[in-house]
Formats: structure tokens, sequence, C-alpha cells
């Protein structure tokens, strides 16, 4: 196939980019002809005329639309694949593509359609009122878009106007999880033709280990909402029979660095390199991911599972649906030391069990081989389907 894959980069990369860069490589690894169209937020800073225009450019975006049906007639593209298009490429792409009768599939990995700040988070805690109340004015009132009312304004408009005229009716959909599907029963069909679900991949042969230690690996941002202060709070209830490894950076750190001093079962190493972290994670009792938000599906626990380690999460989200769903580990609840500790022993005691529950879940859903096949396959749903969302 010749492929249009479509992204916008933010200024501080994550698990999007990650995603878009691994499909990207795949899909050409299998022979297919792919095209990049992206933008980054960076041409934001560099003209102060793109920042004044943002307000219209987010909702309908004059230069995505034109540069896209030139590329599509160009390369004779035949699917449109979208990761995120907030908030220079903006929805017009969807119809850049639909003028040309060329299917659009957009990878839906956070909560964006439904919530300003795409994560479904206020104050501290989960807050789906947009989503409920089916209006954006709680959102607005907390500036739940970068602390900022103008700019949340923004993210309001974009969404009223395509909900208005139907733009996420006339796109195909890829979530992540089940879990994520459901939210979004309030403006599109989530049981249609058009809507599908397809994880994260990682690339890489399922690893199945040898030796394993009473050590417990955290890796990723040392942010509140990542749920840090949860896993330290908790780790003070720990037996010091078992051992914290911390991976990452951000502004917990100092109380990471303080509680390191504290106790002697609690080290920190910082960035490293991802190979470093891989190989102690490799012989650990499990990842923990204890974090307070919903996430997407996160990478962590998809590398996790390939190394055949265990995955002990907060019961919460899709990481929590993940684990559940899989068998590859346990849950605790966030404020309760005794389920934190229940949940540590139950990892330890069966943790071949969850070892192989893990690699079993890599290799029939996460693998680049399988992922590939179900990604070819909604391709082609989509080019069989098209005419039936042309007319709409």
């Amino acid at each position: 196939m010749n492929i249009l894959m479509v992204h916008n980069f933010y200024q501080i990369g994550g698990g999007e980019h990650t995603v878009f860069a691994n499909e990207v490589s795949l899909l050409r690894d299998h022979g297919n002809e792919v095209t990049e169209y992206t933008r980054t937020n960076d041409e934001l800073k560099a003209s102060r005329i793109k920042l004044l225009l943002m307000p219209f450019t987010t909702v309908w975006s004059f230069k995505t639309y034109r540069e896209v049906r030139r590329i599509i007639r160009e390369k004779d593209i035949e699917i449109v694949h979208c990761h995120n298009t907030f908030p220079l490429i903006s929805p017009s792409v969807y119809y850049a593509a639909r003028s040309l009768g060329v299917p659009v599939v957009q990878t839906v990995h956070n909560f964006r359609f439904l919530c300003p700040n795409g994560l479904f988070f206020c104050d501290g805690k989960i807050c789906e009122r947009c989503r409920e109340g089916k209006s954006f004015k709680h959102a607005l009132k907390h500036k739940c878009y970068r602390d900022s009312w103008i700019q949340t304004l923004v993210v309001v408009n974009m969404l009223r106007f395509h909900r208005l005229i139907g733009t996420y009716k006339k796109i195909n959909c890829i979530f992540l999880t089940d879990f994520n599907r459901k939210k979004f029963a309030d403006i599109i069909d989530v049981n249609g033709k058009n809507v599908f679900t397809k994880p994260n991949f990682v690339a890489g042969p399922a690893i199945k280990r040898q030796e394993i230690s009473d050590k417990v690996v955290y890796a990723g941002r040392l942010d509140d909402n990542k749920g840090i202060n949860v896993l330290l709070d908790r780790w003070m209830s720990v037996p010091p029979e078992y051992e914290l490894h911390i991976y990452g950076d951000g502004p917990v750190r100092d109380r990471v660095e303080q509680m390191t001093s504290q106790y002697p079962n609690i080290k920190y190493f910082g960035f490293r390199p991802q190979e470093e972290m891989h190989e102690d994670l490799s012989s650990s009792l499990c990842l923990v991911f204890p974090s307070i938000l919903y996430e997407g599906f996160p990478m962590s626990i998809a590398e996790s599972m390939r190394l055949g380690c265990p995955v002990m999460a907060s019961d919460l989200g899709n990481h929590g649906d993940i684990v559940r769903s899989s068998g590859c580990g346990t849950l605790f609840s966030p404020d309760s030391d005794e389920s934190f500790i229940s949940a540590l022993e139950e990892i330890k005691r069966e943790n071949r069990l969850f070892s192989q529950k893990a690699l079993d879940y890599y290799t029939s859903r996460l693998s680049p081989e399988e992922n590939y096949k179900r990604l070819i396959e909604i391709y082609e749903t989509c080019r069989n389907n098209q005419g039936s969302y042309l007319c709409r």
C-alpha cells in the first residue's frame, strides 16, 4: 500500500511519538510505501503570526488541507493514517483525504475529543465532567488546558465546531483498548464498522527470564500524576527485604532523592540507557505502575511483557484493564498500604505464572508480527467501507 502517516509533534516527546515512529518503521519493513506528513509545535515559537492564528488554525488549517491533497495526488496515497493532529495539523486533514476519496484512520491515543486536556484529570483526580455533562463549562472554569483560559477556549472551540459538523463520525478510529473505546460512546458509534481496537506494540523478541531477585522497578516520569508519590507513600510500609529501583526524572525528583537517603531499599538511577533499564527489569519481581491517570496504552507495560516481567499496577484505567485482561500481574488500591503489600506478596508467590502470561500476551497481541497483521486488516476494511462514509 501507499500510506500517508500524519503526526503533530509536541515540544516534549512522549509515547505517541514513539508509536508513530514504530508504526512507520513496521510498515516500511513489510514493503509498504510510507510518506510522512509531520509538523511540530516548535513552529509556534519560530513564528509570531502562526501563534496569533492558532485559535483559527487549530479548528481548520488551510495549509494542511492544501498540502495533504497535494501529497495524496503526487504519491497516489491509498490510506491516510493520523496519530496526532493537534494543534497545527487540525481535523482539516480528514477532509483533505475524504475530498479525494481516500479513507482516513485516526489512532486515538488520549481523550482529547472528549476532554480539553486529553487526560480526564482535574485538580489531582480523575474527572469526566466534560464527557458526562456534554459541555465544556467545567474545563473553561478550571482552565484545564495548560492552566490557561484562552488556550482552553481554543481547544473547546475546536471540539465544539467539529462535533457540530459531525467530523468524528466521518472517520475510522483505532482505539488502543476497549476501555478507551467505550468512553467515546456519546460522540460516535463505538460498535460501528469504522471503529477498531488495536494495542501498541514493541519491537524485539520475547525473552524468557532465568533468575529473579526481590526488586521492583519503576520507570517513568517523576510526576505526581504518574503515581510516584503514591508509590513512595506505600513503599514506607514494605518489608525491608524488597528493593525499589527508580528510573526517570521530573518535578518529584527531590522527594525521590530524599527518600533514597532515608530508606536503604530505595535506589534512584535517574535517566539511564534503555538497555540498562531493561536488563534490570528482566531480573525483577515486577514493573510497578502506580499512575493515577487513566493512561493510554503504556509502552513500559508492553516492554515489561516482552521481557516476561510481571506488572503490578494501580487498579485504575487502562493499565488496570490491561493487567486484569492479560493476567500478567496484580492490582492494588492506590490509597491502601494493605492492598499494596498484598499485591506485592502475590507477585512474588505467583511470579512464574504471571511471567508466562505476560509472554503469552506479548506474543499474541503486542509483537510486531501480530500488530502488522491487525493494522493491515484495519486498512483493508477501511478501504472496503469507504464508499458508505464518503456520502455522509
